[in-house]
């Protein structure tokens, strides 16, 4: 068995290292695409040493693209290192893709059709909906972008963005502060001294890249309070183009639509809201476990290297997620019956097991919701979408 074990590690050792050089070699040739694919496999592979010892060629390649003013191709370039190095990319890299960002006048091309966007309500009117419904006590944002999602929030907020310059288009109260920081480095080694009290709303709409939106998911439970919800962007893409993980177009969710599948399978103790929102809909997530999360109990942690390599291969979003199959409207009564049970849940101070037996009511409800909905999402997001006025319920 020793012997065999040896076998095996010497194998994947060398499968790590021609793949490394045929990484590097694609990536000399000006050919990102096959690079990125060969890179991320030696380092599936347990490549000896990882990715560092060979970061400043990467880097090299992407400051190229900057210095020959092809600044569409150097954020791809500046992307696909950070999602080579995961949580271990180095601030810097986050600086150099918002610059690049900040450089690109071509925009990211794609078709009228590749580009088209559709949903009920906006996202924005939605998040701000919930805030009047919740008044949380401190609301946490991953990627702030123009600010316009953090400009919702009507108490204590901490926005959290990579880029040390943003160019806002909405303006914050007062109470609202955005942080400077990668989100994996923030909750390393910030989170928990600037979030008090628990975040009680959270958003998450950072890197599209369905890894980085489970990591943050996964950080952002262990600091939740039980009755907290947390609500993601960009689960619906409207067009095959749109769901790419390297942008191929102006509208641009990635494959963060690979969350719901993924959650479905590993969180079935979760409660799960899909909304039609515009643009490509609205996430909603309770019955977290902050505590099983910060003692690295939670089964989905456990499964994370393995549904990386799992799910990332798959470039092409299935025809039921085009269609928003499991999208109800984003004014569904279950929404408010839900937010009412979180609300009560605060009150009464519920754990994370008496909220979820609250909420077990719910679950074969809003099953029965996706399915009356089923095929629908087109048709009813061009009907009137009223969010229920909390005063009035």
């Amino acid at each position: 068995m020793a012997a065999k074990s040896v076998c095996n590690s010497r194998a994947q050792a060398a499968y790590a290292a021609a793949a490394l050089h045929l990484g590097r070699a694609f990536l000399l040739a000006d050919q990102p695409d096959p690079a990125l694919d060969h890179l991320q496999a030696a380092l599936d592979h347990a490549l000896p040493g990882g990715l560092q010892p060979h970061l400043p060629l990467l880097i090299q390649e992407a400051e190229r693209c900057v210095a020959l003013g092809d600044h569409r191709e150097a954020i791809q370039r500046w992307q696909d290192i950070a999602s080579l190095l995961a949580e271990a990319t180095p601030e810097p890299i986050y600086h150099q893709l918002s610059a690049a960002y900040a450089a690109n006048c071509a925009g990211f091309g794609g078709s009228k059709e590749e580009n088209a966007l559709w949903g009920d309500c906006s996202k924005h009117d939605v998040l701000a909906w919930l805030h009047r419904w919740l008044q949380p006590a401190l609301y946490l944002e991953i990627g702030v972008d123009q600010g316009v999602s953090l400009a919702c929030a009507s108490g204590p907020a901490i926005g959290v963005d990579p880029r040390p310059e943003l160019k806002l288009t909405a303006e914050l109260l007062p109470t609202a502060r955005i942080v400077a920081s990668s989100s994996d480095a923030f909750f390393a080694n910030q989170a928990a001294a600037l979030l008090q009290p628990a975040p009680e709303l959270a958003f998450i709409d950072g890197m599209h890249l369905f890894e980085f939106a489970l990591r943050d998911l996964l950080n952002t439970e262990r600091v939740m309070a039980p009755w907290g919800l947390v609500v993601i962007d960009d689960i619906y893409p409207c067009h095959p183009v749109q769901a790419h993980r390297r942008r191929r177009s102006s509208s641009w969710t990635g494959d963060v639509w690979k969350l719901v599948p993924i959650l479905r399978q590993q969180r079935p103790d979760l409660t799960l809201l899909c909304l039609n929102a515009h643009t490509t809909g609205l996430l909603l997530i309770a019955g977290l476990d902050a505590d099983a999360a910060a003692a690295g109990n939670a089964s989905l942690a456990a499964a994370y290297p393995d549904l990386v390599r799992h799910w990332r291969p798959i470039e092409e979003p299935p025809a039921e997620v085009l269609a928003r199959q499991g999208a109800i409207p984003s004014s569904h009564p279950l929404v408010v019956e839900l937010l009412q049970s979180l609300i009560q849940a605060r009150q009464q101070h519920w754990s994370t097991p008496e909220l979820r037996k609250a909420l077990a009511p719910l679950q074969p409800r809003i099953a029965a919701a996706e399915q009356e909905h089923a095929g629908r999402a087109l048709e009813l997001s061009q009907q009137p979408c009223v969010l229920a006025d909390p005063a009035a319920v």
